[in-house]
């Protein structure tokens, strides 16, 4: 494998209620904690190096996978990080700092703080968690500073990193998270990193970790799969364009009133 597969998690879970405290439309994608331990240790045995966020940030080529969490779930602290560090891995964990210590089920400042003084990444998802391809370039760019500032006040980590909400975005906007500060902005666009001084404007595709993601397959992604990447691509080509069609607020609203 030549390249950097990326794998993008939200919110795990290790009881029944655990999981139906999740929101509705974020289950499809939460995990249990006992598969996701089975999904590391599938990676080390399997020899696929996991890489620290660092790499996503260089020029030279890598091979392994990147490790990645999206929106700040109190599960991130709870289980994701101690699995992690029982095993000697890092991850990037993305947070959306309105929900920061506000909203039920969501880090707080202390273990997001904890989890930086221990070697994990915290990059921004936003300041509200809207989606950015909705707003003007002066939302855009306060959502970018707000959300920055926030984390490196309150926790003292340097914030170089961009997750896009919903993976969704204007070109343009890739400019101006650089202009923010952000060195490498993250999608959910399905492929493999190769980095490499052409990728340095673009934003990092990912694979989406999901409840249904069997160990078998959570394997042929790590091993970036090409036929498997070209049914994913296929299959997110499809929703772009169904969310171009439809826009954001029409394609969410149908996206949650079928979510379980």
């Amino acid at each position: 494998m030549r390249g950097i597969v990326v794998f993008m998690y939200h919110a795990l879970y290790r009881t029944r209620a655990e999981r139906e405290a999740i929101d509705p439309a974020d289950r499809p994608y939460a995990v249990s904690v006992d598969v996701f331990e089975a999904q590391l240790d599938r990676l080390r045995a399997s020899g696929v190096p996991v890489l620290a966020p660092e790499a996503l940030c260089t020029e030279s080529p890598q091979s392994g996978v990147v490790l990645t969490f999206d929106d700040g779930h109190a599960s991130n602290r709870d289980y994701a990080f101690p699995a992690l560090a029982d095993r000697g891995l890092r991850a990037l964990f993305f947070v959306t700092t309105d929900f920061i210590g506000r909203r039920p089920g969501f880090c707080g400042w202390t273990g997001l703080r904890e989890m930086a003084e221990a070697g994990m990444v915290l990059g921004s998802h936003g300041r509200t968690h809207r989606f950015f391809d909705d707003l003007t370039d002066d939302e855009a760019g306060a959502e970018l500073a707000h959300s920055r500032l926030a984390i490196e006040r309150e926790t003292g980590a340097r914030v170089e990193t961009l997750s896009f909400p919903g993976g969704r975005f204007r070109a343009g906007q890739l400019a101006l998270a650089r202009a923010a500060g952000y060195r490498r902005c993250f999608s959910s666009q399905v492929g493999v990193w190769r980095g490499g001084t052409a990728a340095a404007g673009s934003a990092v595709p990912r694979i989406p970790v999901r409840a249904d993601t069997s160990i078998a397959l959570y394997a042929r992604y790590a091993a970036a799969d090409p036929l498997l990447l070209a049914r994913a691509q296929a299959t997110y080509g499809l929703k772009r364009l169904a969310r171009r069609m439809m826009g954001n607020r029409l394609y969410h609203a149908i996206y949650e009133r079928f979510s379980v």
